[in-house]
């Protein structure tokens, strides 16, 4: 009893897959330009993804405690520094102080940015300012109180200026909803765009094999036969393009801590962490996937449809 057209056996497919690799290397020039596409849309969403992700990890690490950063006058007297330290000392709030001094201040920034150390160096003294670290909690910094004290602590004589930390963790989660905008702004015209290219590839190489299909259609085959293997070559190649993206994408991680690392530890600690989680590996592959699918569904559709037109 013959097969079903909607119920292909097992080699069938394994059919689809060899003649999808043949025509493919095949045609290894208009292969490449469709795999390229693709690889280099999906590089441009994966950076978008990278940079977000890397972003998000310093927002959650910050997320669970609030920091206050106390910065003092440059000339700022022992008995301002010890009257700020008192002031600190009788509200509980600021009771987790640590304080900075000139010296560990211009080792971090030494350390953060090495490449401008010797900038540094060459100064008469010391430009940085001591000040005091206090770690609040969170709901603490919410309250409606907290303003008021922190008006107080502004206002002690000594003091230069008062940061939150949480101001700045806003401001990045803002950033941070912007670059997956923008990512998936790009990602869907990049999409697009690839999926065309590989169906105007899909469709120069049915114009290829044009006498061998129409001897298929000839013999009996079906139009599954027939289209199968156009199907599986666009999947295979944007397969490949994705497969090609993450290992650009991982490679230029890679580059970027061993080259970005060691003079920009301030960059490092926010954008080279640490690489895409695997489920947006897989979302990335399974994209590129679709749109090699979408491309030449579009071509054999469309030559579907001429065949419909011309019979």
């Amino acid at each position: 009893m013959p097969h079903r057209d909607d119920a292909l056996p097992k080699t069938t497919f394994s059919y689809f897959f060899r003649e999808a690799a043949r025509r493919m290397w095949v045609s290894k020039r208009t292969s490449f330009v469709a795999v390229a596409m693709i690889a280099i849309s999906l590089f441009i969403v994966g950076a978008f993804l990278l940079v977000a992700e890397n972003l998000g990890r310093a927002v959650a690490q910050a997320g669970g405690k609030s920091r206050v950063n106390i910065y003092l006058t440059t000339d700022a007297t022992p008995q301002q520094i010890a009257s700020v330290d008192g002031w600190l000392a009788a509200h509980h709030e600021f009771a987790g102080r640590r304080f900075v001094s000139k010296e560990v201040a211009l080792t971090r920034f030494r350390q953060y940015f090495a490449n401008l150390s010797e900038v540094v160096g060459q100064l008469d003294e010391n430009p940085f300012p001591p000040s005091f670290e206090c770690e609040i909690a969170p709901a603490v910094a919410q309250s409606p109180g907290f303003a008021q004290q922190a008006k107080e602590l502004r206002a002690i004589p000594g003091i230069d200026e008062v940061q939150f930390d949480w101001e700045w963790v806003e401001k990045l989660k803002k950033l941070i909803n912007l670059v997956n905008l923008a990512g998936i702004i790009a990602g869907g015209i990049l999409a697009i765009a690839a999926a065309f290219t590989i169906a105007n590839v899909i469709r120069l190489t049915m114009l290829l094999y044009r006498e061998e299909i129409d001897i298929m259609r000839l013999v009996g085959a079906t139009e599954r036969m027939i289209r199968g293997p156009f199907l599986i070559e666009g999947v295979l190649q944007g397969f490949i393009g994705a497969v090609a993206a993450i290992a650009l994408l991982f490679a230029a991680f890679l580059a970027g801590r061993h080259f970005l690392a060691p003079n920009y530890s301030l960059l490092w600690s926010f954008l080279f962490n640490g690489f895409l989680p695997w489920r947006k590996l897989l979302a990335l592959l399974a994209g590129g996937t679709l749109a090699g699918y979408l491309g030449s569904w579009l071509s054999v559709r469309e030559s579907g449809e001429e065949k419909a037109l011309s019979s």
